[in-house]
């Protein structure tokens, strides 16, 4: 750094201050350059892996989905580390170039920013070793719907760092959370809720009707009824009693349209008498269904056992 410090003084005849900071400047705009690149290098990489997925057919394989979504995610988090590095040696080398300019006071005022950065680095490092973490016992990708119960957050993870990730509410909002910050995550399966709406009636057609007239009229999109309410199951309990099963699926962050309008609009709309017990709302999961089956099996063969 000192000889291009000498060369600019004496090729463009400024004076010393003048040329140290033009070299700095150069610095932090090589670093800059340097993560804009890594930066496109990932959306490339990113959007060609999308095109891919879209000229094999592969939308809806999960496996390929998943692994897609890890590969982002390793690759977000490998151009902001480029750009961290590539930021920290500008800083460096500028530091370095302050302190050999010239006189004892800018050695002290080198040292105190040294100082003050000593102090900050030990927050960036926690953050940094909490997403070193995080990445690689695999807590989330990148696409996941997410929710951190303590800040209250709830959104879909669209890019990660080494210091941070950022996700996106269901209200447009883009959340920054300090990855030392995320004391416990929990991942949403597919990012919506399943939910299973069942209700007890005397009048089985009635009842079935009822189920597919209100399926045209709920909201639907990808932040409202995701999946449309349809008929699962219908069951005879007794001559005149009849239990009805249906689903359907809402967007997270809205839940109050399967906990108040569902049972809100089946109240309206079926006629008197018609619902005898219900409707009750409930999340299912099936993945969930099968690990708590295997459990109650695991457990009912151990009691057996002498």
């Amino acid at each position: 750094m000192k000889t291009l410090v000498d060369t600019l003084e004496s090729q463009l005849s400024v004076n010393r201050a003048v040329a140290v900071l033009i070299v700095i400047a150069l610095l932090f705009l090589i670093a800059w350059l340097v993560s804009r690149m890594a930066t496109e290098l990932a959306r490339a990489l990113v959007t060609r892996s999308e095109r891919k997925r879209s000229r094999d057919g592969s939308v809806s394989d999960t496996g390929v989905i998943a692994g897609i979504r890890q590969r982002e995610t390793a690759i977000s988090l490998v151009s902001t580390s480029i750009r961290y590095v590539a930021f920290a040696l500008a800083l460096a080398l500028a530091l370095a170039t302050i302190a050999g300019a010239q006189r004892v006071q800018t050695v002290v005022g080198a040292s105190f920013v040294a100082i003050i950065i000593a102090f900050a680095a030990q927050r960036f490092l926690t953050d940094v070793i909490a997403g070193l973490l995080m990445f690689f016992e695999g807590w989330f990708r990148i696409g996941d719907t997410v929710a951190i119960d303590v800040l209250r957050v709830q959104g879909v993870v669209e890019s990660v760092s080494l210091r941070s990730m950022t996700i996106r509410s269901i209200t447009g909002e883009t959340i920054h959370v300090p990855n030392s910050q995320v004391n416990a995550l929990r991942v949403i399966p597919r990012g919506y809720r399943e939910v299973e709406v069942e209700f007890f009636t005397r009048d089985l057609e009635g009842g079935e009707e009822l189920v597919r007239k209100l399926a045209e009229i709920v909201p639907v999109g990808p932040t409202r009824f995701v999946r449309r309410l349809e008929l699962v199951e219908s069951e005879a309990l007794d001559e005149d009693l009849f239990r009805i099963d249906a689903h359907c699926a809402v967007a997270v962050g809205r839940e109050w349209l399967a906990e108040d309008l569902l049972p809100t609009l089946f109240k309206e709309r079926a006629a008197e008498g018609l619902i005898v017990h219900g409707p009750i709302i409930t999340y299912v999961d099936e993945e969930a269904q099968r690990s708590f089956a295997r459990a109650i099996v695991a457990r009912n063969r151990s009691a057996a056992k002498p």
